[in-house]
């Protein structure tokens, strides 16, 4: 016999959701792929007998891999007369698909109900908030690095920035003389922290989706980013060709767009 039954669920940007609350459609948007979802709003309504059960949310994607799990905790239930309301807030999921998922509601480790949502990538946008493009504009360093358990590896590095992109150099041989950039090219989500003008103080903190650039991309990248190696020595063409092979350089996309920017 069942512990309960599971009576609706969604899986709701939560921008969206502030917006239509439970008729709103189910949806996550994506920084990059791989990358940072932004925030997302998990709904479960439940009719269970009163009690303390244990309870879980699967996020299953289009290949069948669980890639993101919440719980288990306890949560206390009203009884199978009653609606058991819960609403949670999702702000660490980081993953590595786009298309249809599958979120399975879990009550002391039996699956009691299933949908389907869509997960998009959205649209970059070309032209970040105020504060985030004055922070990037008018900095020649920002801070960079990973975050794990609430540990930081973070670095100070020079960057390129271009119509809602940040571009950063990370050298695989210490030997270049080169900065390494904690994070690069591996890790799914990155931190960056701008600095106000001549202070040593945080402007503003986000996370950004990286992407390694190749062929192409990379030679323009690097041709924006020997522009702005201040202690450059020799002409651009000389860095170039000592980065070639040896540097890897990415895209951050930063975690702060508007659902307005976004594509479906």
């Amino acid at each position: 016999m069942s512990i309960g039954e599971l009576i609706s669920a969604a899986v709701v940007d939560e921008r969206v959701w502030d917006a239509y609350q439970e008729t709103a459609p189910d949806g996550v948007y994506l920084v990059g792929q791989p990358g940072p979802a932004l925030p997302f709003v998990v709904f479960r309504a439940w009719k269970v007998p009163t009690g303390f059960v244990s309870e879980e949310v699967r996020l299953v994607g289009p290949s069948g891999r669980t890639l993101y799990r919440w719980g288990p905790e306890v949560r206390r239930m009203r009884g199978a007369m009653d609606l058991t309301t819960e609403v949670d807030r999702i702000d660490d999921a980081v993953v590595d698909e786009t298309g249809t998922y599958v979120a399975s509601f879990i009550l002391e480790g039996e699956v009691l109900g299933e949908i389907e949502f869509p997960v998009y990538v959205q649209a970059a946008a070309q032209k970040l908030p105020k504060e985030t493009e004055e922070g990037l504009r008018k900095s020649d360093v920002i801070w960079v690095g990973t975050r794990v358990n609430g540990n930081r590896r973070m670095a100070p590095v020079w960057f390129a920035y271009k119509e809602g992109k940040v571009y950063v150099l990370s050298s695989r041989d210490a030997d270049l003389q080169e900065q390494q950039v904690p994070g690069v090219p591996e890790a799914q989500e990155l931190v960056v922290v701008t600095r106000r003008k001549g202070r040593d103080t945080s402007l503003e903190e986000f996370t950004a989706a990286q992407r390694s650039l190749e062929g192409p991309e990379w030679e323009n990248a690097a041709k924006m980013l020997v522009d702005r190696r201040r202690s450059r020595v020799g002409p651009p063409q000389e860095s170039l060709a000592r980065w070639r092979g040896k540097v890897d350089i990415v895209e951050l996309t930063p975690n702060v767009g508007t659902l307005e920017s976004s594509d479906s």
